[in-house]
């Protein structure tokens, strides 16, 4: 329980405070785009949709994964990462389009530089609108994915 009040004070925090998050601008977010965990949130996805697609009755292993279907093929920017003390990373995301939501995976380090998609998550709170408006600027254009 103590695991998931400090990831939950965490999140909220990282909510509250998103604007913070980008006081470094485009920097902290090269920081993020330079690990892999942005191209295999992609990958995941892409790899969900297809499963889907080929085998419709199968389980796809991605806990609430069929209620989040619909984010799987707009673009994304990870917004934040850290650490999950289950193995991995909870990435946090705002989607195209749905810029008013955000949205936290839990990827599972499966070693080599790739993650396993193991849940989504919507989260309570929005951005306002116009920090929404910042993440749709020409300089975060070449992060959304």
């Amino acid at each position: 329980m103590y695991i998931y009040n400090n990831i939950i004070l965490l999140l909220f925090g990282l909510l509250i405070f998103c604007p913070l998050v980008f006081a470094g601008g485009v920097s902290r977010l090269s920081e993020i785009y330079d690990t892999p965990v942005p191209a295999e949130i992609r990958r995941n996805f892409d790899e969900y949709i297809h499963a889907r697609e080929t085998c419709p009755e199968c389980e796809q292993g991605v806990i609430n994964g069929e209620k989040f279907i619909n984010i799987y093929t707009k673009k994304f920017l990870v917004i934040g990462l850290e650490p999950n003390s289950f193995g991995g990373v909870w990435a946090i995301i705002a989607v195209e389009g749905e810029l008013r939501q955000v949205f936290r995976l839990w990827l599972y380090d499966i070693g080599h530089d790739a993650y396993d998609l193991r849940s989504v998550a919507e989260l309570t709170g929005s951005f306002d609108e116009e920090f929404a408006d910042e993440l749709c600027g020409p300089e975060y254009s070449h992060f959304w994915l």
